[in-house]
Formats: C-alpha cells, structure tokens, sequence
C-alpha cells in the first residue's frame, strides 16, 4: 500500500452518529495494519505485519480479550499483560501523545525488532509512569505520556514564552507563582458573560432536540438514510476521498471510503457486531472501546435515542461551542464512560459531541461538530460533519442524503473470509 493509502486509511475511529468513521488524514498517521508482529516465526510476522498474508484472501488470526498481548503478539515486555486487543490502541495513544508515527519506535515489516533505541526507551518511559501512578495515586492513571510531552517527542523542561507572555511578569498576580499552574505566566482569564438561557432538564433539552429536528412523527417515517460526499483534511491540501454512508434503523451502519485510485475500506456495524476491513486485509471485528464507539456511531441520528444508549444522563450548565450558547449534557455509558453532548440553546440542534478514546496508556480526545443543517423528508440533517482529534480536523461534507432508500439487513454483516489459496 502506498504511503498516502496508508496516511488516508489509518489510525481510523469510530465517530459518533451522522459522522462516519474518523480518519486521522493529518501528520502522515499510523496505519492500523502495522501492527506489532504476532507470534511465530520472523518471517511469518513479517508477512502478517505487512498484511502480505491477506493478499490471497487468507484469514489472519485476531487480537482478542481471552489472550494478553504477551501470548498474541512477539516481544511484548513491559504491556505483555495487557489483553491483545488493546494493545493497538495503546500504540495509537503513543502516537497522539507524542506527535510521531510507527516507524519511530519499530523497523517496518519487524515490528518485533529491538533495533531502534527509541523503542527500549519507550519500555523505560511506560515502567516509570506506571510507577509515579502506582507509589503517588494509589495506582491510579494520573500521569500519562501526554503528561510531559505535550504532543511532542522530546519533553520541553523549560517554559516557552509566547508573544503574549512576554510583557507580562514572572511575579504574577499573586505571588511569585502566580494564581495558576502555569508558573504565573498565564493571560489573565477574561470574565465570562453569565449565561442567560434558562436551566433545562435533560429529558427537556432532549426533547427540544426531538422538536428541532422536525418532531417524532417525521423522525419516524425515515427508517434509512443513504449519505454521499467527500472526506478531506484542511491541512492535508487536495488529499480527499469519495465517501458514502448507508444507514438503517435502529442501529445499523456501512461506510465505505474510496480514494482515487480505488483503493479504500469499510466499516459496519450491524447491530451487534462491529468490524472494519482494509485493502489487502480480511474483515477483522472492533472490541473495546472501539467496539463501545461503533455502537454509538451507528445510532440513526447522534443523541436522539440516548435514553437506549446511556444508563443516565446529566445537565450541566451551558458552554460555547463556538459563537453559538449549547446546554451541555453529560451522558454516562453502560461499563463505563462518559460523552458530553452540546446542543444549541436557540435552536436545539446538536452543534457537538464530545468523548474520549481509551486505551491502556492513556485517553486521547476526540469532538465531532454538527453544522449546515437541511431539511430531508422534513427532518434536519448536518450536511458538514468535523471530527478533530489531537493530529487535526477530518471534514466530512455530504453532497446528498437520501432517505427510505431500500437497504438489506445482510449490507451491514461482517464479510466472509475467502478460503486460503491451496498450496502445492
């Protein structure tokens, strides 16, 4: 695969509702297929790592929760007891943290190998954090890599001084160390201007939600909603993809993305499992907090069935997303989890959803941004879906969405693997 594919197809995430699947296209991100080798010998981890053993349609055993990551993958010391599949998303959580790619820690095609030094200090990094958190918060995750590098490989020990802070002075506003954390070098916070907008419950804000769409007797005629458009980064000039969406009610969804030399990926959920499969790879099932993710993703419309989704939800306060006032809903997930939802206090719509994606490491942030509402079968769609994470912004616009297009429950199965070639 070349390595603009990789760049449009990796590191993918499940987005919430309309918002598709979250490709990272920025920063020239890992691919999902370079994964650290699994057992066997060298060259067989070569082969799978590389995807070469998919090329022929053969099936490629899968992380899984029943296995740690020291009896699935090779040389996996300090994470080995970690369960496999969530070993991938700790790897992606290193990448966000610290702004590199795969290739700075492992060889190509011998994820396995040792030979990059930054790999055996990434062991050392990963044994000291765990023991801050262990012997100063009672092992809770307190310090992350993210704590010191900021998005960058190399931890900056001294603070920067940016144009703002250079008249301000080293005594603060309060002291020495200023009133804040930030060394007493911090702009001053600017009042805020006291919301005016009345406090709401969370079933009244859902079901304002319900009315600014167009009521629950126009919601109800729609049971499946076919979407159409393009999937950009803004700072990844003219690097774009055709993207399609089919959805159906209540919770089933496919989403195909195809580049210009078509080459691309899908990924489906059909009610109960989620999977995604890659140029060159098989379908392989989501699980974890990947798996948690799709589920929400393919809620026909994002935040309207939270009482289904959710064990409870939450009002606090208002915030601005944007220029725009949004009551700010937390809504708590079953096993764990939380996920705010802002919606405009003038119009009720949705403006944002705000989650966090997990891993073993380390949470990364994930906002996905609702706008340029239209009216399909007299219910009010976002035409433009933005899905920012710590590399930069995916933009999804939807030039058409059509609705009750006749869709067949088996387009959103996992598909079947083909039979290994026979070997002679």
């Amino acid at each position: 695969m070349r390595k603009d594919d990789r760049t449009l197809l990796g590191f993918s995430a499940v987005a919430a509702g309309i918002a598709v699947v979250a490709l990272t296209l920025a920063g020239g991100a890992a691919s999902l297929s370079a994964r650290t080798s699994p057992r066997g010998s060298r060259a067989e981890a070569a082969r799978t790592s590389t995807g070469a053993a998919q090329a022929g349609g053969a099936q490629e055993k899968q992380p899984n929760a029943q296995e740690t990551a020291g009896q699935f993958y090779m040389n996996v010391q300090v994470l080995k007891d970690i369960p496999s599949d969530q070993l991938i998303p700790a790897m992606r959580y290193i990448t966000g943290a610290l702004g590199v790619e795969c290739e700075y820690c492992h060889v190509r095609g011998h994820f396995d190998s040792d030979d990059k030094h930054h790999k055996v200090t990434a062991r050392k990094m990963m044994q000291m954090m765990f023991a801050i958190d262990k012997d100063n918060f009672n092992g809770r995750r307190e310090v992350t890599c993210y704590t010191c590098h900021r998005g960058a490989a190399h931890p900056v020990g001294v603070p920067v001084l940016t144009a703002e802070m250079a008249g301000a002075s080293m005594m603060g506003h309060s002291g020495m160390m200023g009133s804040g954390s930030g060394m007493g070098m911090e702009k001053p916070a600017q009042g805020a201007a006291a919301s005016t907008a009345p406090p709401l419950s969370a079933d009244a804000i859902l079901a304002k939600y319900t009315q600014a769409l167009g009521g629950e007797a126009a919601i109800q005629k729609i049971t499946t909603l076919e979407e159409k458009g393009t999937i950009s980064a803004p700072a990844r000039p003219g690097m774009t993809a055709q993207v399609e969406e089919v959805r159906k009610a209540p919770d089933k969804a496919l989403v195909t993305i195809r580049m210009a030399n078509g080459r691309g990926m899908e990924r489906g959920y059909n009610g109960t499992i989620g999977w995604e499969s890659f140029p060159g790879r098989g379908a392989e099932d989501l699980t974890w907090d990947d798996l948690a993710r799709a589920r929400q993703w393919a809620a026909f419309i994002p935040g309207l069935n939270m009482k289904q989704d959710f064990v409870r939800e939450q009002p606090v306060g208002t915030e601005k997303v944007g220029d725009q006032e949004a009551y700010k809903l937390m809504a708590f997930r079953k096993g764990g989890g939380r996920v705010i939802f802002d919606f405009d206090v003038q119009t009720g719509l949705l403006l944002r959803v705000s989650q966090r994606i997990e891993s073993p490491l380390g949470a990364l942030p994930e906002n996905i941004d609702y706008s340029d509402y239209r009216e399909v079968n007299g219910v009010k769609l976002p035409f433009t879906v933005t899905v920012t994470h710590v590399q930069g912004p995916t933009v999804y616009k939807w030039d058409s969405i059509q609705a009750n297009v006749p869709v067949e429950d088996a387009r959103f199965e996992k598909p079947a693997q083909k039979a290994a070639p026979a070997q002679n």
